[in-house]
């Protein structure tokens, strides 16, 4: 299944790239997402939720055999460069992130290939329009994780009531090592924020 949604507002850094085309709509952003996924040269990822935030689209991606999410990518607005979204995206993802253990860090880019830096100059991705992590992913990782799916919501509730009153937790989307999970509030989608899977540490995305 996939889904398509526009909400408000979300932090995002600001990547040092310069594009060339803008992305101008969820179908643009759609489609750069999947032509990005495609440079992966994996065809068990796929592209499965796409969200337009006021200030960026953000895209979650899913292996297709097992369900389980691959990496959370994004495109500025605007823009046209896709990247990986920093933080536990790329620090707590087990499979696919920096911490994976495959000793390689290139990841996606847009039209016209060069590497990209990240809001403070930190190398984020570059080299390369296949990420060595997304072409061979450890077989490993996640598969039991100590923190459930239910108490990684009970986790982010508990964390909303005392930053966000009025604001709850939506079903966790398991990823290799942490859960992401919506917010909403007044029945609406607010926001996003992640839950470790071993340590239930807090992070909001």
């Amino acid at each position: 299944m996939t889904v398509e949604k526009t909400v408000p507002a979300r932090a995002t850094p600001n990547p040092r790239s310069t594009p060339t085309h803008s992305v101008g709509s969820l179908g643009d952003a759609r489609s750069a997402f999947e032509r990005a996924v495609e440079g992966y040269s994996n065809s068990n990822l796929e592209v499965t939720e796409v969200i337009e935030f006021a200030n960026n689209y953000y895209a979650e991606v899913e292996e297709k055999d097992t369900g389980i999410g691959a990496m959370e990518l994004l495109i500025n607005r605007p823009g046209n460069r896709v990247y990986q979204e920093p933080g536990p995206n790329m620090m707590w993802n087990a499979k696919y992130g920096m911490m994976s253990g495959n000793g390689d860090r290139r990841g996606m880019m847009g039209p016209g290939g060069g590497g990209m830096m990240g809001p403070n100059g930190q190398y984020m991705m570059g080299g390369s329009s296949a990420s060595a992590s997304a072409q061979n992913p450890r077989s490993n990782t996640a598969d039991k994780m100590a923190v459930s799916p239910e108490q990684a919501r009970k986790i982010a509730d508990a964390y909303l009531s005392r930053v966000s009153p009025g604001t709850r937790a939506e079903e966790p989307t398991r990823f290799y090592g942490y859960y992401t999970i919506d917010t909403e509030n007044d029945g609406k989608t607010s926001g996003m924020l992640s839950v470790n899977g071993y340590s239930g540490e807090v992070a909001k995305t």
